[in-house]
């Protein structure tokens, strides 16, 4: 970039060179008939560089980390207990994953402060012709027996309770039967 308004810079002064001659009376006596083309092409060579020197174009935004997208938006097996969840009653709902606390559930007061919102249910049962919340869906593995992630499903319990939103948890390593889903599911959504 700095490169090139140094060129700008140096054909400004070439274009102001040029005005500088068209303008003397010796050129002008000399070369009347290329004195008006002289003139013109020089003040439009310096008016372009003038504006190709101070033109800013729209600060592009620095980023201090680096992005990438994901190879997936959920793992195969949440994936497949996905497919196993919308096989209950498909024509009445619909199961959406990765689903964050907030598109769900709102903030009634101090609602500029909405941190605890910005956590990430595996599922959630809508209403397929309204799209109303009916139920929250957590699977957990392992990592959910660490005490930072038992404290975050308490969290995410306490608000779902206090929303009055059911929230249901099942296990990866637990029964993850169609049978026993579909019954804790419906009988968590028809309360």
């Amino acid at each position: 970039m700095k490169f090139r308004k140094g060129v700008y810079i140096v054909f400004f002064f070439v274009g102001l060179t040029l005005f500088a001659f068209s303008l003397m009376p010796i050129f002008r006596n000399f070369h009347e008939d290329t004195f008006w083309i002289m003139t013109l092409v020089s003040f439009a060579l310096m008016i372009f560089c003038l504006f190709a020197i101070f033109y800013k174009p729209k600060d592009k935004i620095k980023l201090n980390s680096k992005y990438e997208r994901k190879r997936q938006l959920i793992t195969r097996p949440e994936y497949n207990f996905l497919q196993t969840l919308r096989e209950i009653n498909p024509s009445k709902y619909e199961v959406l994953p990765q689903v964050a606390l907030f598109s769900v559930i709102d903030k009634v007061t101090n609602a500029a402060y909405r941190n605890e919102l910005f956590r990430t249910c595996d599922y959630c049962f809508v209403d397929r012709d309204t799209f109303e919340p009916l139920l929250l869906v957590e699977l957990n593995d392992r990592s959910h027996l660490r005490a930072d992630r038992q404290g975050r499903d308490a969290k995410v319990a306490a608000i779902c309770s206090a929303a009055r939103i059911p929230l249901v948890t099942f296990w990866m390593d637990g029964d993850l039967s169609y049978g026993t889903v579909r019954r804790t599911v419906l009988k968590a959504i028809l309360k």
